[in-house]
């Protein structure tokens, strides 16, 4: 079987110049967060079947308009928005509301509605396009926030989201035995610590910590969401703790499992 790829379009925790946020194409039809969805081509919106979204917070959710008014004349299927209903409920409340943008959910073209909302269920594999099977776990974070386990038939990946110490999502990760890459936040320096800890972000030293948990020690760690004025300090903490086995994501890079 031919292996699932995940691109990255955006992978820093903050806005800044040269900066893009969180973005990560599944295969060709599901992104996952849409903090820089219009860094996408028309072409590649326009496969893009389903957003799956980690969590509300804006540095997740902020293209995601811009995206479906760019596709809404072309579309022969409404795009289907994923998410915890938590995270559903902030993104229709404060964004999709027809005050800070138009509620695409009540818009329909001859196809249907232009943007259809699914909750997802928490602790069940369901289905994504593509092939995909995905967990969905709480995460110690805030908007709804959720982690994920995608699993295709060559091999199974975990996806942290945005999350702060926590427990679960590594206990879930132990049971998958063909785990093959591990993507973790991490949005803070070591020295930054009470800062990580209050946000509910990890630093470094809270990633060593966490993969302990696990205790797989074979299996590679891509780091996101750097801030990016922090990003030098990190980089060095990184290389300190870790060596090799923590590589951090930039946009372009192209993961497959």
């Amino acid at each position: 079987m031919r292996e699932v790829y995940l691109d990255i379009i955006g992978v820093d925790g903050s806005k800044q110049y040269g900066c893009n946020l969180c973005s990560m194409l599944l295969g060709e039809a599901v992104l996952l967060d849409a903090g820089s969805a219009s860094m996408l081509s028309g072409s590649q919106q326009q496969n893009v079947e389903m957003v799956l979204l980690t969590h509300a917070h804006l540095d997740h959710v902020l293209e995601l308009g811009f995206m479906i008014d760019a596709t809404v004349a072309i579309r022969d299927e409404p795009l289907r928005v994923m998410g915890s209903r938590a995270c559903l409920e902030i993104v229709r409340k404060h964004y999709m509301n027809d005050l800070i943008w138009p509620d695409f959910s009540r818009i329909k073209t001859t196809s249907g509605p232009t943007l259809v909302y699914e909750e997802m269920e928490d602790r069940k594999w369901f289905q994504l396009p593509g092939g995909i099977s995905a967990w969905a776990e709480p995460v110690c974070h805030g908007a709804g926030a959720r982690g994920f386990i995608f699993r295709t038939s060559t091999g199974s990946m975990l996806h942290t989201g945005d999350t702060g110490p926590t427990f679960s999502i590594w206990k879930k990760a132990a049971e998958i035995d063909d785990l093959r890459i591990i993507l973790a936040e991490i949005s803070f320096p070591d020295s930054r610590e009470d800062t990580a800890i209050a946000s509910n972000h990890l630093t470094p030293s809270l990633l060593e910590v966490e993969l302990n948990k696990l205790d797989r020690p074979d299996i590679p760690v891509y780091a996101f969401h750097l801030k990016p004025w922090d990003r030098h300090e990190i980089e060095k903490d990184v290389a300190r703790r870790f060596r090799d086995r923590v590589v951090i994501l930039r946009r372009g890079d192209r993961l497959e499992f």
